[in-house]
């Protein structure tokens, strides 16, 4: 992602929460859908380089020799935690603050769930080192 993407993003985002905050008093409802919107669009247009940075960081863990065991659970558990957080800030943007809130405890929930494979195999690494 470079400077002048970062330029743009941030000018649409000030002109969406300007648009925003005009409509907001005209009709609350269009000033949340506007903000939303182009969130949207901010969060569309953010997630273009995501998938070379995980192919970029899977080929720097190959080539290391780390297993894909152990690195595959951390990268799914980041992945849930950037989900549910952008969502759960969309849940108190339109308002809905305790929708938010249950979501990050789902997701916490689900984060720890994926990472059980990661923890089995660094307590059977313990319990080798240990015996």
């Amino acid at each position: 992602m470079n400077m002048e993407l970062i330029v743009k993003l941030a000018a649409a985002a000030l002109c969406g929460a300007l648009f925003a905050a005009f409509l907001r008093p005209l009709s609350p409802v269009f000033g949340v859908l506007t903000a939303l919107a182009c969130g949207t669009l901010l969060l569309l247009a953010a997630l273009a380089p995501v998938g070379e940075i995980f192919r970029a960081l899977s080929a720097f863990l190959t080539a290391a020799g780390v297993s894909g065991s152990i690195y595959l659970p951390v990268i799914r558990a980041v992945g849930i935690a950037v989900l549910v957080h952008m969502t759960a800030q969309v849940c108190r943007d339109a308002g809905e603050h305790a929708l938010g809130s249950k979501l990050e405890l789902a997701g916490t929930i689900a984060a720890l769930a994926v990472c059980i494979p990661l923890m089995r195999q660094v307590f059977a690494l313990l319990e080798s080192m240990l015996l």
